[in-house]
């Protein structure tokens, strides 16, 4: 490989953050459009997120298939946190743990991967495939603008229905939670209860729901992007949809990071009372 190759390697990725930073721009400033001009689709695409199709909208769609994954999240922490708290004999503190790592760490990570793993790979496809058998190129001829009918209203319609799946998620990671630390390992119902009620804050429930709506436009947006720039056939398609499931799946956990740094980071001190 010669010096001149090695070189223009940080010069591509720079061109193509710049590509990427451009097409996110430009998918948000199209907001307003996609709202006023094109409420079919939007409702179409709100009810294909929400409940997806075929056979998937027979068990509920994401909501549900997000619901089982959090629930299951939730039964591994569970373990992992009884066992830890049991070597220091604070096991009474289960309840205390589902309250602090449910909604600020596990539910906004593991709802953040799951939206990465059903709704975004469904959006590279379609918009892959769309690119690839020329369709998106029709559009533009007969004078409709693609950015915002296809990618802004994806945007509009993953903001719409996170709140409802992303409550899916977080109830499904506490049941979870509870049912392995008090159905398995026998801790008292009560005092799980008891230690999950006066640690669960409003206010860490509402800062999730604002790790979830940053992660999913982030998610959305990289998904998006990905599946409007495919290339090369069928082949390319696949290999959009594995670029953008690897890149969503760092920036969840980025984006999940620096939101966290955010409404926690001015906290000096924890302090476990009451």
């Amino acid at each position: 490989m010669s010096v001149r190759s090695v070189l223009r390697v940080p010069v591509r990725l720079l061109d193509d953050l710049g590509d990427q930073a451009a097409f996110y721009g430009k998918s948000i400033a199209w907001t307003p459009k996609a709202i006023k001009s094109y409420k079919t689709e939007q409702v179409r695409l709100v009810a294909e997120v929400g409940m997806s199709t075929g056979a998937l909208a027979v068990i509920g769609g994401s909501s549900i298939i997000t619901f089982f994954i959090t629930m299951f999240a939730g039964v591994t922490g569970g373990v992992q946190t009884f066992d830890a708290l049991s070597n220091l004999n604070l096991e009474a503190l289960g309840g205390f743990a589902s309250a602090i790592i449910g909604p600020r760490l596990l539910t906004p990570i593991i709802g953040g991967a799951a939206l990465a793993a059903t709704v975004g790979s469904g959006f590279t496809a379609q918009l892959g495939a769309m690119r690839v058998s020329e369709e998106i190129d029709a559009l533009e001829v007969m004078g409709v603008r693609s950015l915002p009918y296809l990618v802004t209203t994806r945007l509009v319609a993953g903001m719409i229905t996170i709140i409802p799946i992303f409550a899916m998620a977080m109830v499904g990671g506490w049941i979870g939670w509870q049912l392995t630390q008090v159905d398995f390992f026998g801790l008292s119902a009560g005092t799980y209860d008891h230690y999950m009620t006066t640690f669960l804050q409003w206010q860490d429930v509402l800062y999730s729901f604002a790790q979830a709506i940053g992660i999913a436009v982030v998610v959305i947006l990289i998904h998006t992007y990905y599946g409007y720039t495919a290339s090369g056939g069928p082949a390319g398609v696949g290999l959009a949809v594995g670029k953008a499931v690897r890149s969503s799946l760092i920036a969840v956990l980025a984006v999940n990071l620096a939101i966290a740094m955010a409404l926690y980071g001015d906290s000096d001190a924890f302090r476990i009372s009451g």
